[in-house]
Order: structure tokens, then C-alpha cells, then sequence
């Protein structure tokens, strides 16, 4: 049976691979006027880092329960084996290995407080809205598909700028993002924050409930960089 190491080893190190993407957004001058360009680059670079972590740390927690399940070699590798994974498909993959979550309830009671942007010709002023465990579904896949137009060049993720549609039926880009004129898109600090959050605190809920699945204690996330939306000025 393949060594299993203990899940809190593996939120250790998300919570190293999140530093850069914490460092990042206390780079920003959070000035409410305009930014200049190169403020404006972190909110895509802090996109980049925090998915990147992310799917880091998901590959790598499937496999330790994996092992802790017993299961061989291949089969972990096969379990591991994921190409651009979504929170929807790390909850999926949990549940197909551990079963249904027991209690159930926990989705309902799920709330995680984000930044919602302005309607199209409203003031700057970003409010904070509670999203439930299937809007933060939606919204982490909407971020993934922004990391992808970042990642493979589409968009600087800079000012306004139009958005491709994504190759897959799914969540377009636009539904995460702050609408601008022209049928155009703006990515900033703002935004970048609520998907660090997205990303991170959903994954939290997930080792909480395989912790419990396995009968363990789940692990604490207090080193963990948490993305507070306290002292973002408005952009």
C-alpha cells in the first residue's frame, strides 16, 4: 500500500504556493483612481498563481486520499490524471472515491462572501454578496475560463477588453467579470480577489468534509492565506 501522508501536509503546501499570489494583491497601490500599468498587471498575475495553486493542490490531495484509501499506484495515478480540473470536477472526483458526503447539509449551510461588480453604467462602488456552494461552482468556472484567455494569451486582463467564449459549452469568462461598454470586459484587483477566495475557501469546505469521510480531524487552514476583502479601495 503506497505511503498516505497526512492531508494537513498538503495544506501546507498550498498554503506556500498561495504566498505569491497573497504577496501579489499587497503590491497594489489601491488607489481609487485609475491604477497605472503596472498595478494593473497583478490582478491577472494574482488569477494566474492562485488557479495554478490551486490545481497543484487538488492533484496532489486526490492522490493522498487515494492512498489512504489503499488504493495502488496506478490507481492513484489514474485518480490524478486531470487536464484543467474545476472545483465542481475535485468535488466530483471526492465523491467518487469516498461516496456521498454524510452529512449532506453542509452545501446548504455553505456561504463564502465575495465581490460582486458593478452593472454596466453604475458607479465604481464594488459591493459584497454572500454566493452558496453552487454559485461558487459557477463562478470557479468562469475564473478558470479567464486564466485560460490569460494564460494562452487572448487577453492582457487589462483594462476593457472583449473575452473569447469558452471551446466547451460552460461558464463564459464575462459571468465573473466587471462589464464595460462595447460588449467588453474589465479584470481588476477586485475581481482577482474573489477568485483567489473562490478557489480557496471552497477547497477548504471539501478537505473538511474528506477529513470527516476518512474520520479524521480536519486539518486547520490558519496558515493559509485567506484573501480578506477588507482594504480593497474602489477601482
Amino acid at each position: 500500500m503506497p505511503y498516505a501522508p497526512e492531508l494537513k501536509s498538503v495544506i501546507a503546501r498550498y498554503a506556500k504556493s498561495l504566498a505569491v499570489p497573497n504577496g501579489l494583491q499587497q503590491l497594489h497601490v489601491r488607489k481609487k483612481h485609475r491604477p497605472e500599468a503596472k498595478h494593473m498587471a497583478l490582478g491577472p498575475a494574482i488569477v494566474l498563481t492562485s488557479v495554478s495553486a490551486f490545481e497543484g493542490f487538488l492533484e496532489e490531495f486526490i492522490t493522498v486520499v487515494g492512498a489512504k484509501r489503499g488504493l495502488s499506484f496506478a490507481q492513484i495515478a489514474k485518480l490524478a490524471n486531470t487536464n484543467s480540473p474545476s472545483l465542481r470536477d475535485f468535488e466530483k472526483n471526492l465523491v467518487s472515491q469516498l461516496g456521498n458526503w454524510s452529512p449532506n447539509t453542509w452545501r446548504s449551510q455553505f456561504a463564502l462572501t465575495v465581490f460582486s461588480p458593478p452593472q454596466l453604467g453604475q458607479s465604481n462602488w464594488w459591493t459584497e454578496v454572500d454566493i452558496s456552494w453552487e454559485q461558487a461552482l459557477d463562478q470557479a468556472d468562469g475564473w478558470l475560463q479567464v486564466r485560460h484567455s490569460l494564460a494562452h494569451g487572448l487577453t492582457r486582463g487589462y483594462l476593457s477588453e472583449h473575452w473569447p467564449t469558452p471551446m466547451r459549452q460552460g461558464h463564459h469568462a464575462s459571468s465573473v467579470l466587471r462589464p464595460q461598454k462595447d460588449n467588453k470586459y474589465s479584470l481588476t484587483l477586485h475581481g482577482a480577489i474573489t477568485c483567489a477566495r473562490v478557489f480557496r475557501h471552497s477547497s477548504e469546505a471539501l478537505v473538511t468534509q474528506t477529513a470527516l469521510a476518512l474520520g479524521e480531524k480536519p486539518p486547520s487552514w490558519r496558515a493559509v492565506p485567506a484573501f480578506p476583502l477588507a482594504g480593497a479601495d474602489q477601482e
